[in-house]
C-alpha cells in the first residue's frame, strides 16, 4: 500500500487564485505559488529572500504546450524582479518558488536541483522548456546528492497539488500493483479492425494509461472534442505518437488520460463512451461492468 502523506496548504490572501504556500509534514522544503499579477506582494515575503529555485510558467494562446523556465538564485526575489522586466520571458503567468525552512540550501544545492528539474521537464514532454542552457551540475558530494534527490522526490509530490503537473512522467505500467488496491487492476483492450484501432490500457495511480504500441484512427469527426484534438496534435509534435500511413497513428510512449472515455475519444477521433468501449482482457465484461462489480464487493 502507498504511504499516505499530509500536505499543508495555506491561502496567504484568503483566495485560491492568490498567493499560496504548500509544505509536506516532516519535510524541510517550502513551496510558494503565486500569479504574476501578485508579484509585487509576493516579493515582500521573507521566503523569497532565500536561496532557492523558481519555476516560471504560462500557456500563451498560440502555444500547444505550456512554456516553462527554471532558475535559481541566492535571493529569489531579485531574480523574479529581473524576469518581470525581461521581454524574452513575457510568457509566464504564474511562478513557483522553492526554498528550505532550515535555511540550509546552498548555491551548489540549488544549481543541482535546477539541472535535475530541467532534465525531468524534458523527459516528461509535457511542456516547452525555454531554458537556453542545459546545466548538469555534478560537483556535490555523494551524501549531498542523496539529500537533494530525496528533497526532489518530496517536491514532485507537492507540485501537482499546487497545479504544476508538467514534471511528472506517466506512471509506469511495469510497477505491478496499481493505485494501492489489494489485487492488480486488469488490462483493458479495444479492437476495431475497420478503423485500425488496437489498444491496451491500465488504470495506474488514478489515471487511465494507454500503453505504448497501441494504435488509433487519425480521422477526425465533427464531434471530436477540441481539448483532445489539441492533445493529439501536441503528442504528435513531441514525438509521443507517430503517423502510420494516412489514416492511423501509433503510440510510441504510454499516455495518461483522466478517464477511459477520454482515452477512447483520443483513439477514435470522435465522441465515445469509454466505459463500454474498453473491455476487460480475458473476461466477458467491459470497464463499466468491472467498476460496478467492484462497488458490490
Amino acid at each position: 500500500m502507498p504511504t499516505g502523506r499530509s500536505v499543508r496548504l495555506f491561502l496567504a490572501e484568503g483566495t485560491p487564485t492568490g498567493i499560496l504556500t504548500a509544505e509536506i509534514v516532516n519535510w524541510t522544503g517550502h513551496v510558494l505559488s503565486a500569479p504574476r499579477t501578485r508579484l509585487e506582494t509576493a516579493l515582500k515575503r521573507s521566503e523569497l529572500k532565500k536561496t532557492g529555485i523558481y519555476i516560471l510558467y504560462g500557456a500563451p494562446l498560440d502555444a500547444d504546450l505550456p512554456m516553462v523556465y527554471i532558475g535559481e538564485g541566492d535571493d529569489i526575489s531579485t531574480r523574479l524582479s529581473s524576469h518581470a522586466r525581461d521581454d524574452d520571458k513575457a510568457f509566464w503567468e504564474r511562478f513557483i518558488a522553492v526554498t528550505n525552512k532550515d535555511m540550509n540550501l546552498t548555491k551548489a544545492h540549488v544549481k543541482y536541483l535546477e539541472g535535475r528539474l530541467i532534465t525531468l521537464l524534458k523527459e516528461a514532454k509535457k511542456s516547452q522548456v525555454t531554458n537556453k542552457t542545459d546545466p548538469n551540475f555534478d560537483r556535490l558530494p555523494e551524501a549531498d546528492i542523496s539529500d537533494m534527490e530525496s528533497f526532489l522526490e518530496q517536491l514532485q509530490l507537492v507540485l501537482p497539488v499546487v497545479g504544476v503537473d508538467f514534471f511528472r512522467k506517466v506512471p509506469s505500467a511495469l510497477a505491478g500493483n496499481f493505485g494501492g488496491d489489494s489485487a492488480e487492476t486488469p488490462t483493458f483492450t479495444i479492437q476495431h479492425k475497420r478503423k485500425g484501432i488496437s489498444a491496451i490500457a491500465k488504470e495506474i495511480e488514478g489515471e487511465f494509461v494507454v500503453l505504448s504500441g497501441s494504435t488509433g484512427d487519425l480521422r477526425e469527426a465533427a464531434s471530436f472534442y477540441e481539448r483532445l484534438k489539441n492533445l493529439r496534435e501536441q503528442q504528435l509534435a513531441v514525438g509521443k505518437i507517430s503517423k502510420v500511413g494516412d489514416q492511423s497513428f501509433e503510440l510510441l510512449e504510454d499516455i495518461a488520460f483522466s478517464s477511459p472515455s477520454a482515452a477512447a475519444v483520443f483513439l477514435f477521433g470522435t465522441s465515445r463512451n469509454g466505459r463500454t468501449d474498453w473491455l476487460v482482457e480475458g473476461k466477458a465484461m467491459n470497464y463499466g461492468e468491472w467498476k460496478e462489480h467492484l462497488l458490490k464487493e
